[in-house]
Order: C-alpha cells, then sequence, then structure tokens
C-alpha cells in the first residue's frame, strides 16, 4: 500500500529511472536507484546488469518503508530478532555490505545499514530484502572482486549464514 509520501515522491520522479555506470578497469560500479524501487533488489539488479556476482559496497540515501532486524542476545543465545517492519520516511546515513550467491547459486545481499528518522532517532541493523523502499534516491558504490566468488554458506552447528569467499572456478 502507497503512502501519500509515496505518491508524491513518485509523481514527483516520473521521468528518473535508477541507472549505473560500470568500470572494467577498476571494476567500479557506481549508480543511483530512483524512487519506489526496493534497496536491496535494486542494487542486486544493477549488479546483475554487469555481471557483478563478488564484490562490497556502500550506499546512502533516502527510505519511506524499512524493513530490518537487529542482532541480540536472548538467555545467552546469539539470534536475530523478528522483522521489524515500518511505514515512515527515514535518511538512510550509511549502508554497506556485501555481493555474492547463495549455496543454489542465486544472487544475495548482506547489508547492514544506519538511519535517522523524522525525530531525530539514530539506530541500524540487519536489512532484510523486500521493503526497503526509496523515497528520493539511494546513491551506491560497488567495488567488484574479479576472480572471487562469495557464497553464503550455513555455519555448521547454528542458524547462521555467512560469506565464504573463493576463488572463481574453484
Amino acid at each position: 500500500m502507497l503512502s501519500s509520501i509515496d505518491l508524491e515522491i513518485r509523481e514527483g520522479n516520473a521521468m528518473r529511472q535508477s541507472h549505473a555506470i560500470y568500470n572494467e578497469e577498476t571494476g567500479t560500479l557506481i549508480g543511483s536507484l530512483a524512487a519506489g524501487e526496493d534497496l536491496l533488489l535494486g542494487i542486486l539488479e544493477q549488479c546483475e546488469k554487469y555481471n557483478i556476482k563478488a564484490g562490497s559496497f556502500q550506499c546512502m540515501g533516502s527510505l519511506v518503508s524499512l524493513h530490518y532486524c537487529i542482532f541480540q542476545n536472548r538467555n545467552g543465545k546469539l539470534s536475530y530478532s523478528q522483522p521489524i517492519q515500518e511505514q515512515k520516511p527515514a535518511e538512510l546515513l550509511s549502508g554497506t555490505g556485501f555481493i555474492g550467491v547463495t549455496e543454489d547459486g542465486r544472487p544475495e545481499i548482506h547489508f547492514h545499514g544506519v538511519l535517522i528518522d523524522e525525530h531525530g532517532v539514530i539506530r541500524g541493523g540487519h536489512f532484510l530484502e523486500g521493503g526497503n523502499t526509496v523515497a528520493i534516491t539511494i546513491e551506491f558504490m560497488v567495488t567488484a572482486a574479479p576472480g572471487a566468488k562469495a557464497v553464503r554458506e550455513l555455519i555448521p552447528g547454528t542458524k547462521f549464514s555467512v560469506f565464504n569467499f573463493y576463488r572463481e572456478g574453484a
């Protein structure tokens, strides 16, 4: 469901599209996501256009909806909270993460971010795919890792999946 701020931003940005340019020599992708795009899926889509399968990135911008969780210790057990979903504007002060694939080869992103809401409250966490809708823009830079393969794999004996890094073709 779109809020009135969503509609206002979408109407005001009707001509603007998400875009990026890739410098193969340096392995750098730089671009921005337009209003209405999903933060994580939008960055993944731009990486897929340039066949980037492993790399790191940073970004900043604005969001109208949030979908994230936080790391917690419950009675000596480490876990993530239940997903937090909010329909309110926030400025993404800093976002950083890694790009790779799941064990079955699907594109995957691991993203942590710090944001400030309209009341000046700063918070952050582990952002989840879907539900992080761009308000005005997200500007990002990806540093590709040619020859590397990042695969998100379960740590044996835990509920946590992490990226492990391999040489491409290994």
